[in-house]
């Protein structure tokens, strides 16, 4: 495998099923390029050599849930100081006074979601725009392009249509390795 995507994905302690979401997502993206995936570790994982992972990656995914809890605010600000893409990512809940600090941060632009579902679309939609945004620096070719803009015409065509069944698979929330496909 030549190129792999390089995913950061922080999130909150009780976003599992998000996590999830997040990786249903991305493994349905029609790209031939890989994926390495990291995220936030969960209580009582090691943390690893994740800032310098998030100093690296090609884009940076916050999903924010009930609070804005440790490591994700050195997270955010190495993405931020290494001016990674980002997609912001929030779940309409209640929220902590730290959650609500990073909420209200100055040039985020935060998509709002109520359940997993949501989010996988929302996800799919997003990073779908966000390689064919960055898609010559990540070394997309011209196949993977026009299974996006399809993927992106497919997913309008299903909003203004019907409602798919919810995907019940598991085993996606953590951090790992998607193959690209031929």
């Amino acid at each position: 495998m030549d190129r792999v995507i390089r995913l950061y994905v922080s999130s909150s302690p009780d976003l599992e099923a998000e996590r999830e979401a997040l990786g249903r997502a991305v493994a349905a993206l029609p790209v031939s390029l890989g994926w390495e995936i990291r995220h936030t570790p969960l209580t009582g994982e090691p943390e690893g050599d994740s800032l310098s992972f998030v100093a690296s990656c090609d884009l940076f995914v916050v999903l924010l849930g009930a609070d804005f809890a440790a490591p994700m605010g050195s997270e955010w600000q190495e993405a931020r100081r290494h001016r990674r893409a980002t997609l912001a990512f929030s779940k309409r809940v209640s929220r902590s006074p730290s959650a609500l600090w990073a909420f209200y941060q100055k040039g985020v632009e935060w998509q709002l979601f109520a359940s997993p579902a949501e989010l996988e679309r929302l996800l799919l939609r997003r990073l779908a725009r966000a390689l064919l945004d960055h898609g010559e620096r990540l070394g997309l070719n011209l196949k993977d392009v026009e299974r996006l803009v399809a993927l992106l015409e497919e997913e309008a065509e299903e909003e203004t249509g019907g409602t798919k069944e919810p995907d019940r698979r598991s085993g996606a929330g953590r951090s790992g390795i998607i193959l690209g496909r031929r």
